[in-house]
């Protein structure tokens, strides 16, 4: 399945990966997370602040003092909803240029920014 996105003000058609194992269901609460992200989605991925925030961080020496366009450096793939009855969380997986075996996610829980880091800690 692939959801159509506007992501840090650049259409992207973004695959979505549900996480469940081999012949298992997606549950109810996978599409609902999805559903309840998608919505407000142009609100949470119309600044790039805080990604940009994690790049200089990470790799202030290969960047410099700024970043005007995000996308030099990290790349919306697609996004994977977790396994999760309690509460949303579904991550925007991205390449990222100085990382490119484990990329960076941005990690959402309940429609809200919850961390950046590699797609390994997801």
């Amino acid at each position: 399945m692939n959801k159509k996105m506007t992501i840090w003000g650049r259409e992207f058609n973004i695959k979505v990966i549900f996480d469940v194992f081999t012949g298992e269901e997606i549950i109810d609460e996978q599409n609902e997370a999805l559903d309840a992200f998608c919505a407000v989605s142009e609100k949470l991925l119309s600044d790039p602040k805080d990604i940009k925030k994690y790049c200089l961080k990470k790799n202030k020496n290969e960047i410099g003092n700024s970043i005007s366009n995000i996308f030099k450096y990290v790349i919306p793939t697609s996004l994977l909803v977790k396994r999760d009855t309690k509460k949303h969380t579904v991550a925007l997986l991205c390449n990222y240029r100085f990382d490119e075996e484990h990329g960076v996610a941005l990690v959402y829980e309940t429609e809200k920014l919850l961390r950046i880091g590699s797609q390994d800690e997801v």
